[in-house]
């Protein structure tokens, strides 16, 4: 490996949005890093990129195990001593789990999208700071823009999905204050809506593929110097809060 490739995480990397990530990643040079609680399913998206002449390896990784994440942090720093860019992907939407209470939807919501994403940035922020050019990108969703929802034209003013939307929220502000938190490491964190996308979470439903949602959160991976940080962007540009 050459001493300056980028060396990428993408968590829930074996499926949907996650897997094109990481195959957008390593089009674009970049040792990919494929983080999935079961590994063979993680190892069947990364053989074919290598099989391509990409890097990728798969890692095991549950971000809402700690001991998951600590091992795949250790295991990082051993091999390869740092990491460029943290894709906090994985997440889950219960809202129309009929069988789960309110209660026990935002729960296991929350423990996902939100202690997950800081469990996992947490374990890699000092192997960010080690970074070349180090990057978080938060996937999040224009559900959790309190301005868009107050919107009756919105696009998707008909989706009433509110454990999710809260969660993403909550997502919304962990960036904010890591941006923060992080500038003074040269640590740039930003939140990134892949749009309505076809993948199981939302049963294939739209006509849009993640190949096509993977394209402006590679973008923002691999952002230069001048790219932004502390924002909220989709493929179009900024999104309110």
């Amino acid at each position: 490996m050459e001493p300056k490739k980028k060396i990428a995480l993408v968590s829930g990397g074996n499926r949907g949005i996650g897997a094109a990530v990481a195959a957008r990643l390593a089009e674009s040079g970049v040792l990919v890093l494929i983080g999935s609680r079961d590994l063979a399913a993680g190892q069947a998206v990364a053989a074919p990129l290598v099989a391509e002449g990409g890097e990728a390896v798969a890692v095991q990784l549950d971000v809402t195990d700690d001991a998951s994440v600590a091992a795949l942090a250790g295991r990082i720093a051993e091999t390869w001593g740092r990491l460029d860019i943290l894709v906090n992907n994985a997440g889950i939407g219960l809202d129309h789990d009929t069988r789960l209470t309110p209660v026990v939807r935002i729960a296991r919501t929350l423990e996902v999208n939100v202690t997950g994403t800081l469990r996992l940035t947490e374990a890699m922020v000092p192997l960010l700071a080690r970074g070349v050019s180090p990057r978080i990108v938060n996937i999040s969703s224009e559900l959790g823009s309190f301005a868009l929802r107050q919107d009756p034209d919105w696009e998707h003013a008909d989706k009433i999905m509110p454990t999710y939307a809260a969660s993403k929220a909550a997502v919304n502000a962990l960036t904010v204050g890591y941006a923060q938190s992080l500038a003074g490491q040269g640590i740039k964190v930003n939140a990134i809506c892949p749009g309505y996308t076809a993948t199981a979470a939302t049963n294939f439903g739209p006509d849009r593929t993640p190949g096509e949602a993977a394209s402006a959160i590679a973008a923002l991976a691999l952002a230069d110097a001048d790219g932004p940080t502390g924002g909220f962007f989709n493929e179009a540009g900024a999104l309110p809060w």
